[in-house]
């Protein structure tokens, strides 16, 4: 006979499986590291507080919870639609205006995001994505105040997208499609990646065979033993897993490569950050650094950065060579080597297509500093992001 912890960690597992979601969504939501949660999917073993925290995730009463634990999986299936109808309403009124506040019935707020990405990652956000459209009027406002070519601009609808993540994959079929197009156009179409969030939702979108000519390389390479999914290295590694089924080894991969396959590139696709200690390159400091060089970044005025390099409130940027220096230098200590900016803005001079993609109206200081600066020549971004701008 099963005992009630056998019955529990059946129903554990059959919830997660009946909602269509990952151990890793549901060990993110819970706030528990992934092995921990996977250890609860094959016998059940912690305290009361971690299975009030698992009923919380689907809303259930405990006690529910526990009549559940018995019931045969027809009649738990038609007790969950409930449960499933609310992820479905979630993920349609998200691009209806409501932030995370509006779905505490859904999951905690810190699995939120991971329902989200969940979502878009089983393709159920792509109609949403591919029905947004571009604000030309606003594109030309931006263009003005920049001083950049009308066609070096577009500007993305996200005003009814309250959530940065859901505007970053808004953004991320419109980066795709716009490189794409280049692409088309040439034999050979070299493109240098940053780090991003944005930039890698970009590589998202650019499917098997939409282009076959394309050429990836690094922007920048970080020495840091950490591992952080959003590096320029390791989002080309993934485009290429995805795509080819294995990781090109004809990619630029030196020093000397990538600062040759900059000098004859086509485009480059850089993301842009504000500085903060939450932040994810602040994150990355700290845990290679320590924080006592994060603290020393910090009041060195550091509001943002561009390809690793940290920038100040003028756009300047601040020298801090055992964080980051140019590649091609003789510097080998750096955290970060990265194509310094001063080499994009001479691409950029050169016609070469330097794209800043980035969404959310925090960011606005930053992106016209950089345009200001001559640092990119060409600007992905949202509406909102556009707003600040022309209200600065």
């Amino acid at each position: 006979m099963n005992t009630l912890l056998d019955r529990v960690t059946t129903l554990i597992r059959e919830l997660r499986l009946f909602q269509k979601l990952s151990q890793t969504t549901v060990a993110d939501a819970l706030q528990v590291p992934l092995r921990t949660y996977q250890s609860w999917e094959k016998s059940y073993c912690s305290n009361i507080e971690n299975l009030n925290a698992i009923c919380e995730f689907y809303s259930l009463e405990f006690s529910e919870f526990l009549g559940l634990s018995s019931l045969p999986k027809e009649a738990l299936a038609s007790r969950l639609e409930h449960s499933l109808s609310s992820e479905k309403v979630f993920i349609n009124e998200i691009f209806a205006g409501s932030g995370s506040e509006a779905f505490s019935h859904v999951a905690p707020v810190s699995g939120i995001e991971n329902l989200i990405r969940d979502a878009y990652f089983r393709g159920e956000l792509d109609g949403r994505i591919r029905s947004a459209v571009r604000d030309e009027a606003m594109e030309q406002s931006v263009a003005e105040i920049t001083g950049l070519n009308r066609e070096c601009v577009q500007v993305v609808e996200t005003r009814p997208v309250k959530m940065q993540l859901l505007k970053e994959m808004i953004l991320g079929r419109f980066g795709s499609l716009w490189i794409e197009t280049w692409a088309r156009d040439s034999d050979r179409f070299s493109l240098g990646v940053s780090n991003g969030y944005t930039v890698a939702r970009i590589l998202d979108h650019m499917k098997r065979g939409s282009i076959g000519n394309l050429q990836l390389f690094p922007l920048n390479f970080t020495m840091t033993p950490a591992d952080f999914s959003i590096t320029a290295t390791s989002l080309i590694s993934s485009y290429r897993y995805r795509n080819e089924g294995r990781c090109s080894e004809s990619n630029p991969t030196s020093e000397a490569e990538v600062f040759g396959a900059m000098q004859l590139a086509d485009a480059a696709l850089l993301g842009i950050g504000t500085f903060s200690k939450q932040g994810l390159y602040t994150q990355m400091i700290t845990a290679s650094m320590g924080s006592s060089q994060l603290e020393g970044i910090l009041h060195s005025g550091a509001i943002g950065d561009l390809n690793y390099y940290l920038l100040d409130k003028e756009g300047d940027v601040i020298d801090c060579p055992a964080l980051v220096s140019p590649i091609g230098s003789d510097s080998s200590s750096s955290l970060i080597k990265s194509i310094n900016l001063k080499l994009l803005g001479q691409k950029a001079d050169r016609g070469c297509k330097i794209i800043i993609a980035a969404a959310g109206a925090h960011k606005a200081p930053l992106v016209r500093l950089a345009i200001q600066k001559g640092y990119a020549n060409h600007l992905l971004i949202d509406t909102s992001l556009a707003e600040a701008m022309l209200g600065l």
